[in-house]
């Protein structure tokens, strides 16, 4: 059976990431996949590479185990996040990725929304390192800045932000944020948050993947943020079957820079359903855009 274009550079980078290794046995899989993005010849459409990149990444990721901050973002939640985008922008979009990873979120988005100027920042100096690569495989230009978010960082302003933000306490004291707590250590994706909406121009947009019970657990701080300087548009809940318990459980949350009470609007709040439920999911994506027909309407 003849392979696809897809499979042909899915093969070459593995065959070409196992020939590094055994060069150079103190790499990790994940090193020597970096260096094979560059090196592998490839033949393809967009879709097919970065889906040869993704099923390259996923099978080294099983056979080495990384920290859950390394796993990438499915696609069904970067093309749900590309369609959130397409409702609230009108191309060109100007995106800013927090905690870009190896970039394969935007990669995604740009799959679907071409007219899209991309800015990565990404402190994991591997991981930066593999976004760089990846946007020479996908030749793809992206603005890169191995950095923390939480720092100040000199990017431009920008129309949306993304990030699938990762979860856990922040090490270092803060000040000037409004979602850092007073007397013990701050959450990290809170920090990461309000830090990317910072570089969003007013009224722009921001979609982050969050911990379901953000909103529940220690509120305080992001209640206030909600209620001064970002207005909360949705909150959607990611469908159980994609996370092993229920500890895992993310949403996806939808921010308009500034605050701003909603008019005619409630708040979209709901579950997301399985993904593979394509009829539920077509229902789903319908409801959002009606919702928007009705927000925009008032604006």
């Amino acid at each position: 059976m003849e392979l696809s274009q897809m499979e042909n550079v899915y093969h070459a980078l593995i065959e070409e990431s196992d020939r590094l290794l055994e060069s150079n046995p103190d790499a990790t899989r994940l090193e020597a996949l970096g260096e094979a993005l560059i090196r592998v010849e490839k033949d393809g459409s967009y879709s097919d590479l970065r889906k040869a990149f993704q099923f390259a990444y996923l099978y080294h990721v099983k056979e080495e185990k990384v920290q859950p901050n390394h796993q990438l973002t499915p696609d069904a939640i970067g093309y749900f996040i590309s369609h959130l985008l397409q409702l609230f922008n009108k191309d060109p979009i100007r995106l800013l990725d927090a905690g870009s990873g190896t970039g394969h979120l935007s990669m995604t988005v740009k799959e679907q929304i071409e007219d899209t100027e991309l800015f990565g920042v990404e402190v994991d100096p591997l991981l930066a390192q593999m976004n760089v690569n990846l946007c020479d495989y996908l030749e793809v230009p992206m603005d890169i800045y191995p950095q923390n978010i939480i720092e100040p960082v000199r990017l431009p302003q920008v129309d949306a932000a993304i990030g699938d933000l990762p979860v856990g306490y922040y090490p270092l004291e803060v000040e000037g944020f409004t979602t850092a707590f007073k007397d013990e250590r701050s959450y990290a994706h809170l920090l990461m948050l309000e830090s990317a909406m910072s570089y969003v121009k007013d009224d722009g947009i921001g979609v982050f993947v969050v911990p379901s019970d953000m909103l529940e657990e220690k509120n305080e701080t992001i209640k206030k943020y909600l209620s001064e300087s970002a207005t909360l548009l949705m909150f959607l809940n990611l469908p159980n079957s994609i996370f092993k318990t229920e500890n895992q459980r993310k949403s996806i949350i939808v921010l308009k820079k500034k605050f701003s009470p909603l008019k005619n609007n409630e708040v979209l709040i709901g579950d997301i359903p399985d993904f593979k439920n394509a009829g539920q999911f077509k229902h789903f994506l319908a409801q959002t855009e009606s919702w928007y027909d009705s927000y925009a309407n008032d604006y």
